[in-house]
């Protein structure tokens, strides 16, 4: 005790300890002697005080510990005690109020009683120009700052504050689409992570499953972004460039995290829409040469997005085709008409019409497409078959005319093709007035008496174009009158008889009777 009494030290240290929530540093140490660096802080108090410089206590009760911890992760921080005097300190004792919102793991060396957040140590004698040091080792569960005072009974009471600031990493991640898209038109999707915590940010990572019809540019289904470190306040923010594989409304998150499990994520929504031609084509099937055939072709757009430049083409296939007449502003170019129809909205149609001649009998093929952009195209082939028009001309002529009863008389038919095609099967069948008998009869086909008034010439198989076929038919004349040939003509290509007939006069002289005088 006598060396107690020659240093004046009391046998006693108290440490009292609370927790000061959103205060700073400057607030919470403010009746303390501390310096900060970047990575800790440190306090002291010594006797005699006041002791603006550690170097001239006698006693020096110091504290040290982290500036900013991250709230859940273990920190330290450490009581020192030292006897800077030429004695020795006895009977030293040490009581230390841990803060709320401190969880303790550790502490070392133990204290020697615990009540609570209060705790004791009896430290015993500190030798002279010697130190003892306490270690505190635990982890902050709020936010704030964690102040702790030490209070120790050098003769009177040395108040030495600790501050800790407690920090958090909280990111948050926004993610933005077009909400509509032309398939053709690239997506851009924007990505932004923001630090909205109070600690930096570290190892930040954006990742994105596309869903199934999105992709990156180079094909790819998953986006993966190493965004590095974010201070506090500051953001980053990223452009991904997509393309759409087929239509419809994708929805996906992405996410973003970083060190100590802190993530966020986003949704975001889009509409890929496309624009479908449908190409319908008439015509006729067939028809006749020289005779105009007309055509008709609609365009009409079945999507959901604007068709723009669109263009009809029909490239004609055939001999000596004749375009007679185009609508809506169609050009030709040599055997080929082509439209441009400019934007059909959806739903929207856009008719043409085109007309066209051959001398040809033939096939005539028209193939229709029509393109646009960002579309896909579309065709279509129509066949139209041209036949000549068979002409078949009948001909009746008598060899005398009055025929005199008993006479007979020779009729010629005569079958002409002046059409544009061969006729086949030409069958004829003749009719013969009553007065009128069959004496005989030659031609090209065989001629055939089916009862005394009619006759039947064998079917002729073909009559080209420009040919002529003839029958002589020798008829006796039998009674007087105005009698009539009848030639009834039947083809393949007729639906109905043709008739002709020749007039000849049948006659009796009257003889006169003339006597001599």
């Amino acid at each position: 005790m006598k060396r107690v009494s020659a240093i004046g030290l009391a046998a006693a240290f108290l440490l009292v300890a609370g927790f000061a929530a959103a205060q700073d540093t400057e607030t919470a140490m403010a009746n303390a002697n501390y310096k900060v660096s970047k990575s800790s802080i440190y306090s002291w108090c010594g006797y005699p005080g006041p002791c603006t410089n550690p170097a001239s206590a006698l006693v020096l009760l110091e504290k040290q510990g982290p500036y900013e911890v991250i709230i859940g992760d273990q920190f330290s921080y450490q009581i020192q005690i030292s006897n800077r005097a030429s004695v020795d300190m006895i009977a030293v004792t040490l009581d230390d109020i841990l803060p709320d919102g401190f969880s303790v793991d550790s502490i070392e060396p133990k204290p020697d009683a615990q009540s609570g957040n209060r705790v004791s140590w009896n430290l015993g004698t500190i030798p002279a120009k010697s130190a003892k040091i306490i270690t505190i080792t635990g982890r902050a569960s709020m936010l704030g700052c964690l102040v702790s005072n030490a209070l120790a009974k050098i003769c009177y009471e040395l108040p030495l504050p600790l501050s800790t600031r407690v920090i958090q990493c909280n990111i948050e991640l926004t993610k933005t689409l077009p909400e509509v898209v032309d398939i053709c038109d690239p997506i851009v999707m924007c990505l932004s992570v923001r630090n909205v915590g109070s600690a930096p940010a570290t190892n930040v990572c954006i990742t994105d499953e596309l869903p199934e019809g999105l992709l990156t540019l180079d094909g790819q289904s998953k986006i993966s972004i190493s965004a590095g470190t974010i201070p506090v306040g500051g953001y980053k923010t990223f452009e991904v460039k997509l393309k759409a594989t087929h239509t419809g409304e994708f929805t996906n998150t992405a996410r973003a995290t970083a060190d100590r499990n802190c993530y966020s994520t986003a949704t975001a929504n889009i509409k890929v829409v496309a624009a479908e031609l449908q190409l319908k084509a008439a015509g006729p099937a067939d028809g006749y040469i020289c005779t105009p055939q007309p055509y008709q072709i609609t365009v009409t757009n079945v999507g959901n997005s604007p068709a723009r430049d669109v263009v009809l083409l029909d490239s004609i296939d055939g001999q000596k085709v004749k375009i007679e007449s185009i609508s809506d502003g169609g050009k030709a170019r040599g055997n080929k008409v082509a439209w441009a129809l400019g934007t059909l909205e959806p739903n929207e149609s856009r008719t043409v019409c085109l007309t066209l001649t051959s001398t040809v009998p033939g096939a005539i093929r028209s193939d229709f497409s029509v393109t646009g952009r960002c579309v896909d195209p579309k065709s279509a082939t129509h066949c139209l078959t041209l036949s000549g028009v068979p002409g078949v001309l009948t001909s009746l002529k008598d060899s005398c005319d009055p025929v005199i009863i008993g006479n007979t008389v020779v009729y010629t038919v005569t079958a002409s093709n002046t059409g544009s095609s061969e006729s086949r099967n030409l069958r004829y069948t003749i009719k013969l007035d009553e007065g009128m008998e069959y004496v005989g009869g030659s031609g090209v086909t065989d001629i055939t008496a089916v009862d005394e008034r009619t006759l039947q010439f064998a079917p002729l198989p073909v009559l080209g174009i420009g040919e002529t076929a003839a029958w002589n038919v020798s008829i006796k004349a039998c009674s007087v009158g105005d009698k009539r040939f009848t030639a009834d003509l039947m083809t393949d290509e007729l639906t109905d008889v043709v008739s002709k007939s020749e007039s000849t006069n049948f006659f009796q002289p009257t003889m006169a009777i003339v006597y001599a005088q």
